[in-house]
């Protein structure tokens, strides 16, 4: 393998990466929907009676916690990225102050702030980038949690099904 082809595959692996993040909710829901339909499907096709609720719960929570790593990982592949930002945005960031009560306080310090260091975008863009990579992460240990509360019953349900498919087969002479 040489220099151009590795160049190849990691400029398209950028490319297929930044898809990931930047259709993160998509992605997530088409994930976590294909996971809980997945034994509805099964049972449908081979003719069984639905699947046990915990087992479709725990499909769908491990689709959801493969999907939701994913994503945090490919957030943070991308966190200095001016792709997270408007175009608008792209340029020297001001800080705002915060309205409200602590508004009149924090006015001076903002104004100091941006007057001595004009921030650059890529603060703002890894901001965006590692707050994403945050909740996905903590959405991932959620439906893990998930998917390891569901394991046992799911598991009985696993095996009710598999009982219900010898049963209906035709017996063997």
């Amino acid at each position: 393998m040489d220099f151009q082809q590795v160049r190849w595959l990691v400029a398209g692996l950028n490319d297929w990466t930044w898809l990931v993040a930047q259709y993160r909710g998509w992605l997530i829901t088409l994930a976590t929907v294909a996971g809980i339909a997945a034994p509805l499907l099964r049972a449908a096709r081979k003719g069984l009676p639905r699947p046990a609720p915990s087992l479709v719960i725990r499909n769908g929570a491990f689709a959801l916690a493969l999907s939701s790593a994913a994503v945090a990982i490919c957030s943070l592949l991308h966190f200095s990225d001016l792709r997270w930002l408007p175009p608008a945005q792209r340029g020297e960031l001001h800080l705002s102050a915060v309205g409200g009560i602590l508004g009149h306080f924090t006015d001076s310090a903002v104004s100091v702030l941006n007057s001595v260091a004009g921030l650059p975008a890529e603060w703002r863009a890894a901001q965006i980038a590692v707050h994403t990579a945050i909740v996905c992460a903590f959405l991932a240990v959620l439906a893990f949690v998930l998917t390891v509360v569901t394991r046992r019953r799911a598991r009985r349900g696993e095996i009710r099904q598999i009982v219900q498919e010898e049963l209906r087969r035709p017996a063997r002479s």
